[in-house]
């Protein structure tokens, strides 16, 4: 074999090679029959044309990849159904005013403190009531120790909760301890043996506690 057709060899060998790393070893091209005329390929020839369209699929598919990889990470963590915002913690102010607040609802007792702060939580938790503690406590027309509509005054501003009152709201935050179940979500004072529309759990404190059949 001369030098030349030698060379000729060569440079078809490397040209293919390029070829079929860039489209896959099912593309073939002209160049096999012109620089191997030494070798039969029965294997068709593939145009201009189909190159081009095969360039246009891959890059088609990468685009289609990078986005299904995106929409991968977004969707990420995501659950069915309605999701509850992130509850924040509690500041101390925040926490000086809910023993403030509880110990105007009720302070006769440790027991009577935690079943004010046990309704507020169960609020909390539901989804009738606002995610956040302090939206719940600040709701209007819901404590009138936070705000007296009748007044215009916030009652608890002044007030010393006693030691039972503090311990009962921090088990309540801290421990997770109730004394009343989740779906008590209102009271009244002890005067209110009935109330129009709701079922009576019982009286704790000097509070009588109430909740609705749809919601146990």
């Amino acid at each position: 074999m001369r030098m030349d057709q030698i060379k000729k060899l060569l440079y078809g060998i490397y040209f293919c090679f390029m070829l079929t790393s860039l489209f896959g070893r099912s593309v073939e091209t002209k160049a096999a029959g012109i620089c191997f005329p030494y070798f039969a390929d029965p294997r068709p020839v593939i145009s201009t044309g189909t190159i081009k369209n095969i360039i246009i699929q891959k890059i088609t598919r990468g685009h289609r990849q990078e986005e299904e990889a995106s929409d991968s990470v977004k969707n990420k963590g995501k659950k069915k159904g309605k999701m509850k915002r992130r509850k924040r913690s509690l500041s101390k102010t925040d926490k000086e005013l809910l023993y403030k607040v509880v110990s105007m609802e009720c302070d006769t007792g440790y027991e009577g403190s935690l079943a004010v702060i046990s309704c507020m939580l169960n609020r909390q938790a539901s989804d009738k009531y606002p995610d956040d503690l302090m939206e719940v406590v600040k709701e209007d027309s819901q404590f009138t120790a936070y705000y007296d509509k009748e007044s215009g005054t916030y009652p608890y501003i002044d007030r010393k909760p006693s030691g039972e009152c503090i311990a009962a709201v921090n088990d309540a935050l801290e421990k997770g301890k109730r004394n009343i179940p989740s779906y008590v979500y209102y009271f009244r004072s002890s005067d209110y043996e009935s109330l129009n529309g709701y079922i009576t759990y019982g009286q704790i404190g000097d509070n009588t506690y109430f909740y609705q059949y749809e919601d146990k």
